[in-house]
């Protein structure tokens, strides 16, 4: 028998972060993502990706979007800093945010 306050449990539930992202496909991208979210301690619980032409110039163009757990106690703004970083480097656009309502 284990007794648990609800206050408790629902302190552990993870929070979620949504993440997207834009940019000319290349090789890696999903990886160097996942790289800075696990480095964080963040788990992806859903991943849509695909890749179209860019309306003006053809090239490929990748998007991704993603849905993540954020454990108690992981702050966002390290993620963010680190996953800015990132997007820079690729040269990709992304947002990150924490879904706050219960919609998602």
């Amino acid at each position: 028998l284990a007794v648990v306050r609800a206050d408790a449990a629902a302190a552990a539930q993870p929070r979620l972060a949504r993440l997207e992202l834009v940019g000319h496909d290349r090789p890696g991208i999903v990886r160097d993502i996942s790289a800075v979210l696990a480095r964080h301690g963040l788990s992806i619980d859903a991943l849509e990706t695909a890749c179209e032409n860019a309306s003006m110039s053809g090239e490929p163009l990748f998007r991704a979007r993603a849905e993540l757990a954020v454990p108690a106690g992981i702050g966002l703004a390290g993620v963010r800093s680190d996953l800015e970083a990132l997007a820079n480097e690729l040269m990709v656009d992304l947002d990150f945010e924490e879904v706050t309502d219960s919609a998602g």
